[in-house]
């Protein structure tokens, strides 16, 4: 089956899994009328609040991208990194694969700098300065509320994933990971796999001669992540939740990181899920969850994505130099 194909398959599948799991919590965990009451309850003030936080981290998002870029040579005006960030939101919503987003923010960085390859390595630190900053948040946060982990499991799930993930980041930083990718076969699957692997590796180790460049990007990265985690503390607010700020910083990272694996479209279906039983730790009601999930994610990023496809739609971008048509 051609590529292309295998794509659109594999989109339509992520919709049915979407809509099943949301049929099965409206039809079997959550009354509708449940939860248009608990939305009539919303303190509007909160929730404003948590959309103006939600934009701010778009801004805090280029701002880190843009320090990145700067360490390679290149210079990239911050507004056009802003509306490159809002673009990428809208095709990581509507397109058949999360990583639609990285793709439009590869090829606009390519723009300026002298090749696909370099503006590929720089969104990929960037994000991964991202992920790192979130899972020392989940461990740190795990170990303050270790007196909770009986009753509350989420707790050893979050401090292990943030355990596994840091450790993993680290191997890359090895001679043994190269070692590792070596080994694998240099054709299909796995010679593909083995690629991704060392590229990976090497985009990381050019920013070992730039510390000072990628400190900048870790602050601003800490900056974000506190920001997307208070973002969601003020929607609880909004609807009255009552979870301590700290709790936000151990469960917010698990949904993330669950959410990167691409079985629904946007998340759909599984994050509502989630909310659900970790809520149910505090007495929160499913429909208060799912009603909280719908809005402090779905609704928030649908609208950060429709700007993003208002400035596609109109924007002028400027011609790739030659230089950046090289891989």
């Amino acid at each position: 089956m051609p590529k292309k194909q295998r794509s659109r398959w594999l989109f339509y599948l992520k919709i049915l899994v979407s809509l099943s799991l949301l049929a099965y919590i409206f039809l079997r965990r959550v009354r509708l009328p449940d939860m248009l009451q608990e939305l009539r309850t919303v303190d509007m003030a909160w929730i404003v609040a948590s959309f103006s936080l939600h934009a701010l981290g778009v801004w805090i998002s280029a701002v880190r991208w843009r320090i990145l870029i700067l360490a390679q040579g290149d210079r990239v005006p911050l507004g056009y990194l802003v509306k490159s960030y809002l673009v990428g939101t809208f095709f990581n919503n509507f397109l058949p694969t999360r990583f639609g987003g990285d793709i439009v923010r590869i090829w606009d960085g390519s723009r300026y700098s002298r090749s696909i390859l370099r503006s590929s390595a720089v969104v990929l630190v960037e994000r991964l300065t991202g992920v790192v900053v979130l899972l020392f948040f989940a461990l740190a946060a795990s170990i303050m509320r270790l007196e909770m982990a009986s009753g509350f499991p989420v707790i050893w799930l979050s401090a292990g994933l943030a355990l596994i993930g840091l450790s993993l980041v680290l191997s890359i930083l090895t001679p043994l990971w190269a070692k590792l990718m070596e080994r694998l076969p240099s054709a299909g699957f796995w010679g593909q796999l083995k690629q991704k692997g060392l590229d990976f590796r090497e985009a990381l180790l050019v920013y070992r001669t730039l510390p000072r460049s990628l400190l900048k990007a870790l602050f601003w990265a800490l900056l974000l992540q506190v920001n997307v985690i208070v973002h969601y503390w003020m929607a609880g607010k909004a609807f009255h939740l009552q979870i301590p700020l700290l709790d936000y910083f151990i469960f917010i990272p698990v949904i993330l990181l669950v959410l990167t694996v691409p079985i629904t479209i946007g998340g759909l279906g599984v994050r509502e899920g989630l909310y659900m039983q970790i809520m149910a730790y505090y007495a929160i009601p499913a429909a208060a969850a799912v009603g909280f999930s719908l809005i402090a994610d779905t609704a928030f990023t649908l609208a950060i994505g429709l700007i993003g496809a208002l400035i596609y739609v109109t924007r002028k971008v400027p011609p790739i130099s030659q230089s950046s048509r090289h891989i």
